[in-house]
């Protein structure tokens, strides 16, 4: 979907390959970088993690504010695709108290998400085929979301020229309101009060678990 995106076609077969070790290539994040996420407080908010690592990504890579080389701008794509999984999970993992955990190169994309996200002691994570699949299909869904808050965001920063990385963090600073992916959050707030599908109906019943009307 993200070459279909990039490049207004489908990717062959050895195109889809060389797309897929190239941004493979790219998940790890700097070892500064790394740090730089542990500096944050135990219970800073997820969103405000990522917007200020997206951003520092800036100063990690300076090569970036060379926005007019078509090849320097895919460079950074790439690395963009690569490095979100990792930022969001170390970010989830930060608020819990856990060790960050590096991504696996013998993982697809989804799965490498879920193994950053929820490994702890085995040795090798097994990731839920189901899950797997089901956060393909949600990746995928959110790939074509048109002229939104924050493509719209991501449009005008980038308009000035600025940096790809200072772009995104823009774009995910418009997400975070709670009338744009904070929206999405008081429904993952919703589900855990539910808890279950058996107690769904009894709690709208007593006016809970309602998502909020953004």
């Amino acid at each position: 979907m993200a070459y279909l995106i990039l490049n207004g076609e489908l990717p062959t077969e050895s195109q889809q390959k060389e797309w897929v070790s190239a941004i493979t290539h790219h998940t790890m994040i700097h070892e500064t970088t790394k740090k730089f996420l542990e500096g944050f407080r135990w219970n800073a908010h997820p969103m405000g993690m990522l917007v200020s690592t997206v951003a520092a990504l800036s100063t990690v890579y300076p090569e970036a504010r060379d926005v007019h080389d078509p090849q320097n701008r895919k460079l950074q794509i790439m690395r963009l695709i690569g490095k979100m999984p990792t930022i969001a999970a170390y970010t989830y993992r930060h608020g819990l108290g856990f060790p960050y955990i590096y991504p696996d190169n013998d993982l697809g994309y989804a799965e490498n998400f879920m193994n950053m996200l929820w490994k702890m002691v085995e040795p090798k994570y097994q990731a839920n085929p189901v899950l797997a699949r089901a956060l393909d299909i949600l990746f995928i869904l959110h790939a074509d979301h048109e002229q939104n808050c924050s493509a719209n965001a991501m449009r005008a920063v980038g308009s000035s020229l600025a940096d790809p990385f200072l772009s995104t963090a823009a774009a995910a600073a418009a997400l975070s309101g709670p009338l744009h992916g904070g929206a999405n959050e008081e429904v993952l707030k919703m589900l855990d009060v539910i808890g279950s599908k058996g107690q769904s109906s009894g709690l709208y019943r007593k006016g809970q678990g309602r998502p909020s009307s953004s």
